[in-house]
């Protein structure tokens, strides 16, 4: 299996993070499970890659968060995604769409079927 850079993901963690969010709100540790579940082992993210996204996106005020007790009795930072954190994320999207048709004409050019890649999760 091919593992992906961390390279790759660079600039992206943000969109990923406010995709899952758009979901409903959550904390930290539940946010990574997420993503690492819909992510079906190509990336395992770690809680020590989220907290700083967490902070930038709050920073950037396109997400919120709020301390809770949660039903075990600790605190929680749970986060949502807020009016201009939706705005972010459409138009995210929009230039995800964008570059990947760019990349598909471009890198998958020959005319030829591409072969499925061996995909092999990358740790960040």
């Amino acid at each position: 299996m091919k593992a992906i850079r961390k390279q790759m993901l660079d600039g992206n963690v943000e969109t990923l993070v406010l995709a899952v969010l758009e979901a409903g709100p959550s904390y930290g540790y539940a946010i990574v499970k997420e993503l690492n579940k819909r992510a079906k082992g190509i990336l395992q993210l770690g809680e020590g890659t989220i907290y700083p996204v967490l902070h930038r996106l709050e920073e950037k005020r396109l997400i919120s968060g709020r301390w809770r007790v949660a039903e075990s009795g600790r605190e929680r930072k749970y986060y949502r995604l807020i009016t201009k954190g939706r705005r972010a994320l459409a138009a995210n999207r929009q230039e995800w769409q964008i570059l990947s048709a760019v990349m598909r004409k471009v890198v998958g050019s020959t005319g030829k079927l591409l072969p499925k890649p061996k995909l092999k999760g990358a740790m960040i």
